[in-house]
């Protein structure tokens, strides 16, 4: 009698820390891939004095190839601007409406914004990479949007049926005078 009412506490807690270790799983692949982003957009070919990869199919084609080892894909969002934070913040970083947030569980919504040097000019899309160097030491910023399904029915009581999950990176674009 006394295992019948245990069990049940300790099955809870299994299955609570089933959806928290699997939301850290996917967690940590998400900040990955959007570092990823960030990091292939920015980099500078110094031989042909350009930024090869400064758009978004070669950024999204990084974030994905990041996010692959964890059975998702990430959907860019083309807005034309760049994600605005809720709480105001000029640096497009978190926290995000929930309007920004995929609407389905188990989903990526990827926003890039590229701002140039200085900060004069920010965009959220680019079709094309520059064909010289003039965007060296501005910023790209690669924004990874998840809504995280949970498996427990317990746990999905307590914070419903999914628990949203945002990274975001920002590097500065590389570069030569």
């Amino acid at each position: 009698m006394e295992f019948a009412i245990s069990s049940i506490v300790l099955l809870l807690l299994v299955m609570g820390l089933l959806d928290l270790s699997r939301a850290f799983y996917f967690s940590v692949n998400i900040q990955g891939a959007a570092r990823e982003g960030a990091r292939h957009g920015a980099w500078f070919n110094t031989a042909a004095r350009n930024n090869n990869f400064l758009d978004d199919t070669d950024v999204m084609s990084a974030v994905n190839a990041g996010l692959n080892g964890a059975g998702i894909t990430a959907n860019l969002v083309p807005s034309g601007s760049c994600l605005s934070p809720s709480d105001g913040n000029g640096f497009n970083n978190k926290p995000y409406s929930q309007a920004a947030y995929p609407v389905g569980t188990q989903q990526v919504n990827a926003y890039i914004c590229y701002t140039y040097p200085g900060g004069a000019f920010q965009t959220g899309s680019r079709g094309v990479p520059p064909g010289d160097n003039s965007w060296r030491l501005g910023d790209i910023n690669v924004s990874l949007l998840m809504n995280f399904a949970l498996i427990t029915p317990l746990i999905q009581g307590l914070f419903g049926n999914g628990i949203d999950l945002a990274y975001n990176e920002h590097f500065t674009i590389q570069g030569k005078p």
